[in-house]
């Protein structure tokens, strides 16, 4: 591991810890990440970092490594809340030693008022949002949290991060929302990131925000999240509306040479919104309302349509979907396809109700 990563240690009473090392292991080899190791010393590298566990009879030791302060920040919340939702019943209360110094707040919180509002399409609308000091967020890492309060709060009270690296959330009439955005377009000089929301009426703090909001409101955020692509020749890009705003980014960002597809599905053809890009990606809209026959679902049939070129280290495939679709279309890129994990990703960006 590279000297240049920063680190923090802390150490959590805690018997039997081995178990719960075991449980968290599986949660990131679910999610696709190295673990090496076993119950009782266990690493595990993800995309920003990495993790160190070790058990003893009475104590857990844990250690997060990154390349900046706000990253080891983000670490220390990631574990401590896996934790927490493997063993609820256990006080993990602890205090951190080295990098990540907090100072109270979340990582890169920032406070945004709102100004413009654009109706993009029937079930997407598109909102400006003005704050200071916007460089963190001009990256390729393009997703956030956006933090928000309830509706009509002027001076919400944000949540603040605790000793053991956990967000402390206002409750009651305070309570805070959090949904994760994608910025769709950034100026941090002029001050100011668009971010598109899906439309679904008060079904969702996100959508409830959109449909009521008027300039002057507050909301806040930190992150960003996430990962820059990596380099490639050729993309294939897919998602539903959920995903529209970060395909549409990221085709606004390819380099002209790429070539490859973009995979779009929405309900209807009212939903169709410009997506420009200078690459040579083909874009293909899919609709739900067509009721064609599939196989599996829309989406993982048209992702399973695309010829995925034999040069597997220039290739590049991503997928933001329900649920349901995310094991499918990642399990079909990684075991039938060959794709190394570096080279293709699946999120889950929603669930249907009941899931």
């Amino acid at each position: 591991m590279s000297t240049s990563f920063l680190t923090a240690k802390t150490r959590i009473a805690l018997p039997d810890s081995a178990a719960l090392i075991k449980q968290a292991a599986a949660f990131y080899r679910e999610h696709d990440c190295d673990v090496i190791g076993d119950g009782d010393q266990t690493r595990i590298s993800v995309s920003i970092g990495h993790i160190q566990l070790s058990s003893t009879e009475t104590t857990l030791e844990v250690e997060v490594g990154a390349k900046t302060e706000v990253d080891v920040i983000q670490m220390k919340s990631a574990i401590i809340s896996i934790l927490q939702g493997a063993a609820p019943d256990a006080d993990l209360d602890c205090r951190w030693t080295g990098a990540g110094k907090s100072n109270g707040k979340l990582p890169n919180f920032c406070e945004l008022t709102l100004g413009e509002i654009t109706d993009l399409s029937p079930h997407m609308r598109r909102l400006r949002l003005h704050a200071c000091d916007l460089d963190a967020y001009d990256t390729g890492s393009i997703h956030v949290r956006l933090l928000i309060p309830p509706r009509g709060q002027k001076n919400p009270q944000w949540p603040t991060l605790a000793d053991n690296g956990m967000p402390v959330w206002p409750s009651g009439e305070n309570i805070i929302e959090q949904r994760v955005y994608t910025i769709r377009a950034i100026d941090a000089e002029a001050g100011w990131i668009d971010v598109d929301f899906v439309m679904h009426g008060d079904n969702g703090p996100g959508s409830a925000f959109a449909m009521h909001a008027s300039p002057g409101d507050v909301v806040a955020m930190t992150g960003p999240l996430g990962s820059a692509l990596p380099e490639a020749d050729w993309v294939l890009l897919a998602g539903d509306e959920t995903a529209l705003p970060a395909i549409g980014r990221y085709l606004a960002e390819m380099p002209d040479h790429v070539t490859g597809h973009a995979i779009i599905e929405v309900a209807n053809r009212s939903d169709v919104i410009a997506v420009p890009t200078n690459s040579q990606i083909q874009v293909q809209w899919l609709f739900r309302d067509d009721q064609h026959p599939v196989e599996r679902s829309l989406i993982q049939d048209a992702v399973r349509s695309v010829d995925i070129p034999d040069a597997h280290d220039r290739v590049y495939c991503w997928a933001g979907v329900e649920q349901a679709d995310y094991k499918p279309i990642h399990s079909y890129w990684r075991k039938e396809c060959g794709l190394d994990r570096d080279r293709c990703v699946a999120m889950t960006f929603w669930r249907k109700a009941g899931r």
